[in-house]
């Protein structure tokens, strides 16, 4: 169904407070706008749900007169709110899809919009017309590009979802000091699609070694309980860590694996006396359990209590409550 055909219900989807609207299926293998019937694939482009787009656009600080680099132009909703503040002349939009980069111009230009779109690789920025006092993203990230430091004002903000591919739930606004550093808090939960180069590469590794089977020392209902702030401590903790959850014959299955090193998968049956396929490499499941006990041992900090540093050279390091509580690291 078209918006020019329904333009009332795609009016009230789009302006619903607390769902967001898939626009874009498989980067474009199919249309949701004008297929029928169910569409099997992942959403890879989308209008945010309203109430974390304002959100967000809060802890942006955005007042008239700021240069904005808007990352991710997708429909051109988020680079209209952008230029309703910061007035007209002031934001350039970046987007990977030439076919969304299309959209958002017409859809901005329809709408009586200025906004410069640029159809490119939002991790580059948009250099010529930098130097830039806020950035936003609106897709999540696993590290923060160097083109975001160099591009902005010392001073200048970087607002963007951030994450680890085990958990993307932290809304993080990071200030750019002087040297090109940059350092700030997670402000907010926020689950966002990956850029596309963020995503996790392929689909886990096979299973090519024999199976050890041992019973699970914790329940994994309670260690993996789908709460977004511990998830979010394990993901920081195990970097390269990434999981599957699936269900089927009546049990929840949590498959665990490390993306960098291509370790064979662990799987774990949901239970109090769980089945845990453990690598000979290495035991992913013991780490997230020494993992979840940091969180608790820590007080059960929520995301908010975390914050990030990106060293000059590019380093990243998560800490809790202030800069020098860094986060102990897994082996990658």
């Amino acid at each position: 169904m078209s918006h020019r055909a329904a333009p009332q219900a795609w009016a009230a989807a789009v302006y619903d407070p607390v769902k967001a609207v898939v626009t874009q299926i498989d980067d474009g293998e199919h249309d949701p706008r004008t297929t029928t019937g169910a569409v099997r694939g992942a959403a890879t482009s989308s209008v945010s749900a309203l109430d974390i787009v304002c959100i967000k656009l809060g802890f942006l600080d955005l007042e008239a007169g700021h240069k904005v680099l808007d990352v991710g132009a997708g429909s051109g909703v988020n680079t209209a709110l952008l230029e309703e503040r910061a007035g007209p002349g002031n934001i350039v939009t970046i987007e990977v899809d030439q076919g969304l980069a299309e959209q958002a111009e017409r859809n901005l230009r329809t709408a009586g919009y200025t906004a410069r779109v640029v159809c490119g690789d939002g991790e580059k920025g948009v250099a010529e017309d930098a130097l830039y006092d806020r950035l936003i993203c609106t897709a999540a990230a696993r590290r923060i590009p160097r083109a975001w430091r160099e591009q902005l004002r010392p001073g200048g903000i970087i607002l963007t979802p951030y994450g680890s591919l085990f958990s993307s739930n932290g809304l993080l606004r990071l200030a750019v000091g002087p040297d090109g550093a940059a350092e700030g808090r997670f402000v907010h939960t926020a689950s966002y699609m990956w850029l596309r180069a963020h995503r996790a590469q392929g689909s886990r590794p096979p299973r090519d070694e024999e199976e050890r089977l041992s019973a699970s020392p914790s329940d994994p209902d309670k260690i993996l309980d789908g709460d977004w702030h511990a998830d979010f401590a394990i993901g920081q903790l195990i970097p390269g860590l990434t999981m599957q959850r699936t269900t089927g014959a009546g049990d929840r299955r949590i498959l665990l694996w490390m993306v960098r090193t291509r370790s064979r998968p662990c799987a774990v049956t949901a239970g109090t006396r769980a089945t845990v396929f453990w690598s000979r490499i290495r035991s992913l499941w013991g780490e997230v359990l020494t993992a979840r006990s940091w969180w608790d041992e820590h007080g059960r900090p929520e995301i908010t209590r975390f914050g990030l540093t990106v060293t000059i050279d590019g380093e990243h390091h998560t800490w809790l409550d202030a800069p020098e509580n860094r986060l102990p690291r897994g082996r990658t």
